[in-house]
């Protein structure tokens, strides 16, 4: 029977304690994946998609909160700056490319995003097209509507479909909807792998045009409509992209200075983001997930003390048989290296099968896309060390084994 067969055996013999010690190997191990594996994820999704763009202008407010209400639809923005300030932009020598939002309405949650139709031609800094169309075409006229690959998904829209809008950015009961003024989907985009996959993208025309005529409604409603001046049109932010970006600081002083906006350096405010809140949680999760590994390490070791002190006959008699000390340290060496590589190998299929489970979820929720079963470099050095810890505490009853004289072993008899 060789040393391995003999450590197996020895292993699945005690079923109640190999399941608690792998549960507890399996748990930490699935912790510290999933956490390496958010972290890559996210850092690279949210930079990415804020690489995009150089600036974000919109109304007094935060930045941060300009830039995730915009950009990744997961705020309120602040407030709206005029129509004229993005047509500025648009002209100045030093824009390459700029687009307008328009923001104010939800369909089953999906923001309805009023933009000109330019704001397909953007590209990534490798000049690829950001959007390609999966079938139909870009909207042309009012009320058409071009949706994100996740919006035909969850909602099971199509070309030629109908639907209304709902007032608000988020679906709240008894919100108003806008059910006089039907969007048509012209067009489905493929997915982009960020959050406009979660958007409905119609013209800016279609938004003013529905807030105008409710504007007018309430106001003939409480008989207060006048004949005044007609406001002047404004959006909620616009997009741009520069021709150098080492010009973001300079042009986003001057929109400060000159206009009633703010334009926030989307990179910036992620990357402080990031520094401020998640970055900590993260680290503060990995300190747990450590915790959890290391009492597990701990158990390996109590585990093959107590069963190495258990098997002190069973040992002698191998030593007796001719086993030498090195096969007998091994023996119990292999027997821990077994329950580190079961625990690690089940804890890392946990953390990710877990992430794969929630990949739909993640997606829907926040746009996040991850690689689920993508592994980097972090995570195979902290399995790498995790396996080295387990390791080590392995080796300490092998030398106890090592160490033991063959006379007291055989004068045993329990």
């Amino acid at each position: 029977m060789s040393l391995c067969h003999m450590a197996w055996r020895y292993v699945i013999s005690r079923l109640p304690v190999t399941a608690l010690t792998l549960a507890g190997i399996c748990l930490g191990a699935a912790l510290v994946c999933g956490v390496l594996v958010l972290k890559r994820e996210s850092e690279t999704a949210f930079s990415r998609e804020a690489a995009l763009f150089d600036l974000v202008v919109g109304g007094k407010g935060g930045n941060l909160q300009l830039v995730l209400s915009c950009i990744y639809h997961l705020d309120v923005p602040a407030g709206n700056i005029p129509y004229s300030d993005y047509e500025k932009l648009r002209r100045d020598s030093r824009v390459r490319w700029a687009a307008p939002l328009g923001i104010g309405d939800n369909y089953q949650g999906h923001r309805i995003v009023g933009t000109e139709v330019h704001f397909f031609d953007l590209t990534d800094r490798d000049g690829q097209p950001v959007f390609v169309l999966a079938e139909g075409r870009y909207f042309e006229e009012p009320f058409e509507v071009v949706i994100g690959s996740e919006v035909a998904r969850t909602t099971g829209l199509g070309i030629g479909d109908s639907f209304a809008g709902t007032h608000g950015l988020v679906p709240v009961p008894g919100s108003e909807l806008h059910d006089d003024f039907p969007y048509t989907v012209c067009g489905i985009l493929e997915p982009t792998q960020t959050t406009q996959d979660r958007a409905i993208f119609g013209t800016l025309e279609s938004v003013w045009l529905i807030h105008e005529t409710e504007d007018r409604l309430h106001s003939a409603i409480q008989g207060t409509a006048t004949l005044k001046r007609k406001k002047p049109r404004e959006t909620t932010a616009v997009l741009v992209r520069l021709r150098y970006p080492g010009l973001r600081l300079a042009v986003a002083d001057e929109i400060r200075q000159r206009t009633g906006g703010i334009a926030a350096i989307p990179l910036n405010e992620v990357m402080r983001l990031y520094q401020g809140i998640v970055a900590p949680m993260q680290q503060a999760l990995l300190i747990v997930a450590a915790a959890v590994v290391a009492v597990s390490c701990l158990t390996v070791l109590a585990t093959l003390l107590q069963s190495g002190e258990r098997r002190r006959r069973d040992l002698a008699i191998l030593r007796s048989l001719g086993a030498r000390p090195g096969q007998v340290a091994a023996l119990m060496f292999l027997e821990g290296g077994l329950l580190c590589g079961m625990g690690l190998s089940l804890g890392w299929l946990l953390g990710h099968g877990t992430l794969a489970l929630a990949a739909s979820w993640l997606r829907e929720s926040s746009g996040l896309v991850i690689s689920t079963w993508a592994v980097d470099r972090a995570e195979l050095m902290a399995f790498g060390l995790m396996a080295l810890c387990c390791l080590v505490a392995s080796a300490v009853p092998a030398i106890a084994a090592y160490r033991r004289p063959p006379l007291t072993d055989l004068s045993l008899d329990s």
